[in-house]
């Protein structure tokens, strides 16, 4: 069954997997863990690791699979090659789906993604070597957005002023590049970083079934008003408000 929101759009009732998209500062990681206390249906997830020994068998059999396009890759010299976290996140999103897929079996369940496929999609496009930007390159994309098109069911786009995020990020505990640049270097980041998001979301947006993509900005929103449209938005509402799962 699915829900009709206000203005007359349908979500797919759960389960659902969902990925919080948007610059450093904006809010992603409090609003998963938010929506994650709020009820026992929901849960974070997380890409598998390259360096947990667990995860290695997962890493081997994709960057296998990547071979191919490595090999086209190699070939072109424009620019320099990838990095180890970026030939990671290659083999994430060329086998993170199946794996998803396979664990939302339990009806009802809501699976929020932090720094997931948009994410990786997004650093590669706008930050990544020119090589993937490519001919040779084009197939791969292709196929990555077809994937995950028919693998995210929404996409919750978190955002706000550049001055409010370069205040967050600078305020907080955790190491980020964009604490040492100037403000104008700092707002140039954060400006190709949305160019580069919406390109992928555009590019997700425009394959049949893609997700559906809800936008707030965190200084006009509140965590709680968020939390609590967010869970409205997923069926975990009664019609006065309260939360029931």
């Amino acid at each position: 069954m699915n829900t009709v929101l206000a203005d007359n759009t349908t979500m797919k009732r759960p389960p659902l997997i969902v990925e919080l998209v948007g610059p450093a500062g904006a809010g992603k990681t409090t609003l998963a863990q938010a929506l994650s206390q709020h009820s026992k249906r929901i849960r974070t997830d997380t890409a598998p690791y390259y360096r947990k020994i667990e995860d290695i068998p997962f890493y081997a059999r994709n960057t296998l699979g990547l071979m191919p396009i490595f090999f086209h890759l190699y070939r072109n010299m424009n620019g320099r090659w990838l990095t180890r976290e970026e030939i990671a996140w290659m083999a994430i999103l060329n086998g993170w789906h199946q794996v998803l897929r396979q664990q939302l079996s339990m009806k009802g369940t809501v699976v929020i993604l932090d720094q997931g496929p948009v994410f990786m999609l997004a650093w590669l496009y706008g930050f990544g070597p020119e090589r993937l930007k490519s001919q040779c390159a084009k197939q791969w994309w292709g196929s990555m957005y077809k994937e995950w098109a028919n693998t995210l069911d929404m996409v919750i786009w978190l955002d706000t002023s550049d001055a409010t995020l370069v205040e967050r990020i600078r305020a907080r505990d955790v190491r980020h590049g964009v604490k040492q640049k100037s403000d104008p270097d700092a707002f140039e980041f954060l400006a190709r970083w949305r160019l580069a998001d919406a390109q992928v979301l555009s590019a997700l947006t425009a394959e049949a079934g893609g997700p559906q993509v809800i936008r707030f900005d965190t200084a006009q929103n509140s965590p709680d008003e968020i939390v609590n449209k967010v869970l409205a938005v997923f069926g975990f509402t009664d019609c006065q408000g309260k939360i029931v799962g």
